[in-house]
């Protein structure tokens, strides 16, 4: 979804909640930072396997943003 969808779909309580289920602890950044607001990475790094090697994964735990 777009940021602005973000914004509009989301609520505060509803990210908290995703972020905890998931242990990530997020400083600054809003709605529009929102997990649902990004592409599944899976499905663009499947859309991509011709132009990417991946050699790792990265789960974030502490993520800080702007704001």
């Amino acid at each position: 979804m777009s940021r602005t969808a973000a914004m509009k779909s989301i609520s505060h309580a509803f990210l908290q909640d995703t972020l905890q289920a998931h242990g990530v602890k997020l400083i600054g950044g809003g709605l529009d930072e929102a997990p649902q607001a990004y592409k599944d990475i899976e499905a663009v790094m499947r859309s991509q396997h011709q132009l990417v090697d991946v050699v790792g994964k990265f789960i974030p735990r502490i993520v800080r943003m702007d704001g």
